[in-house]
């Protein structure tokens, strides 16, 4: 299995001689461990972030096992408690003094209500808030770094999502009529477009992926139809080494070194949602998880000012 990709930090006929660091969350499995390979196999140095330290350390030796010598280091955390967030950036500012890209991939699909410790929503808290408290409190790392790429992972299913009401979807007030995994989905592509707009002229970029219809483990908590037709349907999924080319496509590709705010499908320019290009939910949305963080104490305002 060869991976062959040019890292690009902006003009092609420029060489960089320093290894460039990424972190990629939910890389112990699919989509999340096809990226952390593909970038090992650049030379680029690879922080797999993983649930656990166990699991990370598995999803490392299988790396290791196609890209021979490859720079990989373990940061462990589980991304529905906000504590474990902001002791996964701990853990990277301890291992690196400089990050070019942070990939936030992570995400799980869960069939019933589960409120974690500080009462969010499980979903809502692993799939979207974690991501926007990981990339505040990196922030400083990837602003010292630039220039530096955000990559977040969405999907097309974001495009059922007709309205979206913020608390209900953080407290899972209304889940048994909420298509909670397809919106937190859509708050990726949200978030990417939103802090496009705020980081533009610092030097980081930020852009949401769609992998497509992808062979995963994702839906290991389904039940019921969802299981049903995830097995009908998994002839037709693709492999996560292919479904990882768009995210390393906006993570490495001088092409896409000053593009921001953009949802890309096939590694192009895709067409997300009108939601998602409403920069009044991306206000809405900033400010609602900016009330969520602190008011549970998980960051202070200070942290979270981009």
């Amino acid at each position: 299995m060869n991976y062959v990709y040019m890292w690009g930090r902006g003009d092609p006929a420029v060489s960089d001689t320093t290894t460039p660091v990424f972190v990629v969350t939910g890389a112990s499995s699919g989509v999340g461990e096809a990226i952390a390979t593909q970038l090992a196999g650049t030379g680029a140095r690879v922080l797999i972030g993983a649930r656990t330290t166990e699991s990370g350390a598995a999803a490392a030796a299988r790396v290791r096992s196609y890209v021979r010598d490859a720079e990989i280091d373990v940061v462990a955390g589980d991304l529905s408690e906000m504590v474990q967030v902001r002791s996964l950036a701990e853990q990277v500012r301890d291992r690196t003094d400089r990050l070019d890209g942070l990939i936030l991939n992570a995400a799980e699909i869960r069939p019933r209500l589960e409120l974690t410790a500080d009462g969010l929503e499980a979903m809502f808290a692993a799939n979207y808030l974690s991501g926007f408290l990981l990339t505040a409190l990196l922030r400083p790392l990837l602003a010292a770094s630039a220039p530096a790429r955000v990559v977040t992972t969405s999907s097309a299913m974001h495009t059922r999502v007709k309205s979206v009401d913020l608390t209900a979807l953080a407290t899972g007030a209304d889940f048994e009529h909420t298509a909670t995994y397809e919106t937190t989905k859509l708050l990726a592509a949200v978030f990417a477009a939103e802090l496009g707009r705020r980081t533009h002229g610092i030097g980081i970029t930020a852009n949401a992926a769609d992998p497509g219809f992808v062979r995963t483990n994702l839906g290991r908590h389904a039940s019921g139809a969802f299981r049903l037709f995830l097995t009908l349907t998994r002839p037709f999924q693709s492999p996560p080494r292919k479904a990882a080319a768009t995210a390393i496509h906006l993570a490495t590709a001088p092409q896409t070194a000053t593009a921001t705010g953009g949802y890309y499908t096939k590694s192009r320019p895709g067409k997300p949602s009108p939601l998602a290009r409403d920069p009044e939910l991306g206000h809405q949305m900033w400010a609602q998880s900016i009330t969520l963080l602190t008011a549970t104490d998980a960051a202070t305002s200070d942290e979270l000012t981009f």
